[in-house]
Parts: structure tokens; C-alpha cells; sequence
């Protein structure tokens, strides 16, 4: 029997996904500062896209995978190297559920499955742990490619609003959400 960890399409890299680990935190950080420096590059300000964005990150993602408060996250490795990451807060919303709180992947494997994937992954943990509740995340509106996607994975963009961004400044987003694990698991099935 295949997991969504272990099958594939024929054309697509073999991906194994783990649970994040507190030692992680360094090779997330990376993986979070390279995906906003090519994703957000006309979103967030060029002064702190340019920053020490790296080690930002990892002091947020050490406190993060540090902290036990029922937040966890995924790693997908294609052939070993860390390609991508979910990261999800259980129970986040009292209306909207469980919060996606990150989703990365690097430029190199997109268009292969593995943000479908990660989301998958997520779907079938809510299913087990917190199967009353919908799955949501929040995305830049400028961000029109990450919302293509959200949409093509079965997302519903339900509120639009001004949030704190990393830069400081408030900018606009889309609350998307699907209104169950289960949905989430049906729209992520698959890999194209």
C-alpha cells in the first residue's frame, strides 16, 4: 500500500516526508528566508527581504519547535535534500480551525506535487487529531500565484483583511479555507 509520502507519479522526484524536530530549526529557517525572498520580492520591503532574514527566521523557528503547545510540522526531502515545509497551530480558530501557519516550497521542486503533498500530509493528520474542525491559512493578496494554488487544492478564500506582515507594515490578505480535514484530504489527493 502507498502513503502520500511514497507515491509518486512517474515523473515526479521521490519525496519522503518526516516530522520537524527542534534541531530543525536551522534547516527550516533556510528553507522560510529562500522562499520569501523569491515569493515575496514585490510583497515585503526590499530592506527586509535583504536583512539577516535567515537568522530572523531561525531564532522564530527555534522558539517555535521549542514551545509544546500542540504545534507541529512536516519536512519533505526529494533525494535527501530539504525541499519544502508545513507547519500547522491545531485548534487556532474558534470559527475556522486549524491554521496551516507555514507552507514553503522551494522554487526548484514546484509544479511537482510536493506543496499538494505537505497539504495532504496535513489533511490526514487533522483527520485523526482534530477531525471536528476546518483547516484554514492565511495568504498575501498579492500573492496570486499561492492563491492559485490554494484554489486549485480545493480552498475557499472566505476573508479579506489587513494583517501585520514580518516588514512591519499591514497589508492585505485572503483567509482560505477548507471545512474539514476531510475535504482538504479529497482535494489534495493526487499529485498534479
Amino acid at each position: 500500500m502507498q502513503t502520500p509520502d511514497t507515491h509518486r507519479a512517474a515523473d515526479a522526484p521521490a519525496v519522503r516526508i518526516r516530522a520537524m524536530q527542534a534541531e530543525d530549526a536551522s534547516t527550516v529557517a533556510a528553507l522560510h528566508a529562500a522562499s520569501w525572498r523569491r515569493a515575496y520580492r514585490e510583497i515585503l520591503t526590499h530592506a527586509y527581504l535583504d536583512s539577516d532574514l535567515e537568522g530572523e527566521r531561525r531564532s522564530v523557528w527555534t522558539t517555535k519547535l521549542s514551545v509544546a503547545d500542540g504545534s507541529l510540522g512536516w519536512i519533505a526531502f526529494v533525494q535527501d535534500v530539504p525541499a519544502g515545509f508545513v507547519f500547522v497551530r491545531p485548534r487556532e480558530d474558534a470559527q475556522w480551525g486549524t491554521l496551516v501557519d507555514n507552507l514553503h516550497v522551494q522554487a526548484a521542486y514546484q509544479g511537482h506535487g510536493l506543496g499538494r503533498r505537505l497539504l495532504h500530509t496535513v489533511g490526514g493528520w487533522t483527520a485523526v487529531h482534530t477531525p471536528d474542525v476546518g483547516v484554514h491559512l492565511w495568504v498575501f493578496a498579492d500573492n496570486v500565484a499561492a492563491r492559485g494554488f490554494y484554489q486549485r487544492v480545493g480552498g475557499r478564500e472566505v476573508e479579506r483583511t489587513d494583517r501585520a506582515a514580518a516588514d512591519g507594515r499591514w497589508l492585505p490578505e485572503y483567509r482560505v479555507a477548507w471545512s474539514s480535514p476531510d475535504a482538504l484530504t479529497a482535494a489534495t489527493r493526487g499529485l498534479s
